[in-house]
């Protein structure tokens, strides 16, 4: 029994990128109440009342602007001079703890929180510099259903589920005869005919079990995720029948929210 693996996900995943993407992404706008969500930031303040914002200058901390009842800020850091604590609200500008504001954490909780309702949407998985899109279309309890851009005209299906901070997504490719052999070229390098291929894409297509899998954790951002890509290794016998498949090795990839 021969075992065609290699880098069966490269080949696949090099194929969507070259017919899919070009690695051009947009930023992504994850909202936490009034603000919006950037990198670096630990929390947000909310103003309950008219208050000054301050600059520091030198040693002095010098009234700026006034920030009106309602306004919230996102917090980059904390600063503790004269027995108080300033927040970092970026520019430049701090405001002062007290009663006139609320100080509110960005705490995992409020980040898995936060990307839980905002699983649908556009995104990017990325490999180094190339890119593939795929979409997140609807979302049923803890079930996610899309679609993965294979080709410049081809849509597998994806069919995913979360599981506390983790989504798996499954893409299948069903009886996409033409997606399945383009994925499966790298057996050229196994001296597999090409005739071949074409029955074994042919004989995947059949099966409905031949299919990529997406994994990715929230860690600490709401709009970028560290993943793995994997692909199916296949196991032929000697007539170039597929007798067995089971998940290869992963790749390592991140994935982008792009709206």
């Amino acid at each position: 029994m021969k075992h065609a693996s290699r880098m069966a996900a490269a080949v696949c995943l090099a194929a969507a990128i070259a017919l899919g993407g070009n690695g051009q992404t947009a930023d992504a706008a994850v909202q936490w109440g009034q603000v919006q969500w950037k990198q670096g930031m630990i929390g947000k303040v909310v103003i309950l009342r008219d208050t000054s914002l301050y600059r520091l200058n030198g040693t002095t901390w010098q009234p700026a602007m006034t920030a009106k009842q309602g306004r919230e800020y996102r917090v980059y850091s904390q600063k503790r001079a004269g027995g108080a604590v300033y927040y970092s609200l970026g520019g430049g500008l701090y405001a002062k703890q007290g009663d006139a504001i609320q100080y509110v954490p960005f705490t995992k909780d409020e980040l898995l929180a936060l990307v839980t309702r905002s699983w649908k949407g556009q995104y990017i998985l990325q490999a180094g510099n190339e890119s593939v899109p795929f979409v997140i279309e609807r979302q049923k309890g803890s079930r996610l259903f899309g679609w993965y851009l294979y080709g410049k005209n081809m849509s597998l299906p994806i069919e995913g589920r979360i599981s506390d901070s983790a989504v798996t997504l499954d893409i299948y490719f069903n009886d996409n005869v033409e997606a399945i052999a383009d994925s499966i070229s790298y057996l050229k390098a196994y001296n597999v005919p090409k005739d071949e291929i074409e029955k074994i894409a042919e004989q995947l297509a059949n099966s409905g079990d031949y299919q990529m899998q997406l994994q990715f954790s929230v860690t600490n951002s709401p709009e970028q995720f560290s993943g793995q890509f994997r692909f199916l290794d296949l196991y032929l016998n000697d007539r170039y029948d597929v007798v067995k498949m089971t998940l290869g090795q992963p790749m390592d990839v991140t994935v982008k929210k792009n709206d």
